[in-house]
C-alpha cells in the first residue's frame, strides 16, 4: 500500500504528470493519422531518451561507474598529514558582494571535511577555488570556505588558502605548489563522489599522493520498484552531473592533463 501511493505522488508531479498527458497526446496523433505516423517518429524517440534519462535508474546507471571505486571513507587515517578540500560555488547575494552563501557541493564538501578533521589530531586543511568572475564583487570560494570551516571548530592557524585555481586541473596545480611549501604528502583529498573520479586523476598526475575522500554519493544503491522508472527532477539533474563529469575526463586525456 505504501508502494502504490509512493507511485501515485511521484506520478502526478509536475514532470512525470506532463511526461505522461505528452506521452498520451502523440499515442492519440499517432492513432489519428495513420500512414503519416513514422513522422512522429522524430518527435516521439527524442521524447522517449529524454524521459529515460530522467528516472532514478539512469541517474543510478550514470552516476555509479563514477562513484563505486571511491566507497565512503569510514574513518580518517591515522597518518594524514592534510586535508584538501575543492571548492564548487558560492553564491553572492548582493551587489557590494557581502552577502554570501556557500553552494550546496562547497556546503556538503565543507562539512566533511570539518568531521574528518575533527576525528584525530587537528592537522592542516587547504580550501582549494578562486573567483570564476575575477571582476564580480565578494570573496572567492576559498575565503567563504575558510570563513564556514572556523565556524565549525577547524583552527584558523590550521587553514591554507589557495584562491587561484578555476577548474579542477588548476586545483591539483595549485595545490601541490601549496602542499611542496608547507612539506605535506599524504593528503585527503575532499569533494563529491561523483567528482572524485576526475580529481584523483589530476592530483596523482601532478605527483600528489592523495587519498580519496568522497561526500555527497547520489548512486550508493538502487531499489527495483516502478518509482525507479518513473522520471523526476532530481535523477535529471544526476544525469547531468555525470553527463559532465563523464565529458571532462575525456577532455583532460584528450588534453593530456590526466
Amino acid at each position: 500500500m505504501l508502494e502504490m501511493y509512493r507511485f501515485v505522488i511521484e506520478l502526478i508531479q509536475p514532470l512525470s504528470l506532463l511526461s505522461l498527458v505528452t506521452a498520451l497526446g502523440l499515442i492519440r496523433l499517432a492513432w489519428k493519422r495513420g500512414e503519416k505516423r513514422r513522422s512522429l517518429l522524430w518527435v516521439a524517440i527524442p521524447l522517449v531518451l529524454f524521459l529515460a534519462c530522467c528516472t532514478p535508474a539512469a541517474n543510478y546507471l550514470a552516476l555509479g561507474p563514477l562513484e563505486w571505486d571511491y566507497p565512503p571513507l569510514s574513518r580518517r587515517p591515522d597518518d594524514t598529514e592534510a586535508i584538501v578540500v575543492l571548492a564548487g560555488y558560492v553564491k553572492v547575494f548582493d551587489g557590494e558582494g557581502t552577502k554570501v552563501e556557500l553552494g550546496e557541493d562547497t556546503l556538503y564538501r565543507c562539512l566533511y571535511a570539518a568531521e574528518l578533521y575533527h576525528q584525530g589530531q587537528p592537522c592542516p586543511v587547504v580550501v582549494s577555488g578562486g573567483k570564476v568572475n575575477p571582476d564580480r564583487p565578494g570573496p572567492s570560494c576559498a575565503e567563504a570556505m575558510r570563513d564556514f570551516l572556523i565556524r565549525l571548530g577547524v583552527r584558523p592557524v590550521d587553514l591554507i588558502s589557495e584562491d587561484r585555481s578555476r577548474t579542477t586541473y588548476e586545483n591539483a596545480v595549485e595545490c601541490r605548489q601549496v602542499l611542496q611549501e608547507h612539506r605535506l604528502h599524504k593528503v585527503l583529498l575532499v569533494t563529491d563522489a561523483a567528482s572524485l573520479k576526475r580529481a584523483v586523476r589530476c592530483f596523482r598526475s601532478q605527483g600528489v599522493e592523495v587519498i580519496p575522500c568522497g561526500c555527497h554519493y547520489r548512486a550508493p544503491s538502487f531499489e527495483a520498484s516502478l518509482l525507479a522508472f518513473l522520471p523526476n527532477p532530481s535523477a535529471a539533474e544526476g544525469v547531468d552531473l555525470a553527463w559532465h563529469e563523464w565529458l571532462g575526463l575525456a577532455w583532460y586525456g584528450l588534453s593530456g592533463k590526466v
